[in-house]
């Protein structure tokens, strides 16, 4: 079970937060490209059921995968701080911060949307950012995706047999840092873009 959270990590819900990541950055050129892009997306026809099979649904397994897991952590980085230590703590915090922060975006601009009856578009995005404390939380909610899901790609690595030795552990170690430090700048640019 273990192998199957770690590729839903990866494929689908790596590929989206990709996809979304680069979707929100059209903020950055303005509200007009942004809403063509966000009016491009709600109109795919299934929209529904994509999201569901390859969003939700993963997201949701992977989740529930994970509290199950949380149950048999044992945390000990006080006792051993090696750094891949505080790395397994991290993955667990940042993953239950992430999960709560993807249930609040999709409950705002997915779900509470429609009940309104209100069009997602950069105002909307703008006007729910411009609360300092949702704007705060959008921060860390973004910054735990980001760092769970670069994390969890060395896990991947690690644990399907693609990166083995401590050589090849410490490269992957590196290129999974640099790919969270781009993605982080991705996400908190497109975030300042609507303020």
């Amino acid at each position: 079970m273990r192998k199957v959270h770690s590729l839903l990590g990866i494929v689908p819900i790596g590929l989206f937060l990709m996809e979304h990541l680069i979707t929100n950055s059209f903020a950055t050129f303005g509200p007009e490209v942004y809403n063509e892009k966000i009016e491009f997306f709600q109109s795919l026809p299934y929209l529904l059921g994509l999201e569901i099979g390859t969003i939700f649904a993963p997201i949701l397994f992977h989740a529930v995968l994970g509290v199950v897991f949380l149950w048999a952590w044992k945390d000990n980085s006080i006792q051993y701080p090696y750094a891949r230590n505080w790395l397994y703590t991290l993955q667990r915090v940042t993953g239950i911060i992430a999960f709560a922060f993807i249930a609040y975006h999709v409950w705002e601009f997915r779900i509470e949307s429609v009940l309104n009856g209100e069009e997602v578009n950069f105002d909307l995005v703008a006007g729910h950012l411009d609360n300092s404390w949702i704007f705060g939380f959008y921060i860390l909610g973004i910054t735990s995706a980001i760092f769970h899901f670069a994390n969890g790609v060395w896990n991947f690595l690690v644990h399907w047999g693609i990166t083995v030795g401590p050589r090849a552990q410490k490269l992957s170690g590196c290129v999974c840092a640099g790919i969270g430090v781009v993605f982080l700048y991705v996400g908190l640019n497109a975030l300042w873009a609507f303020i």
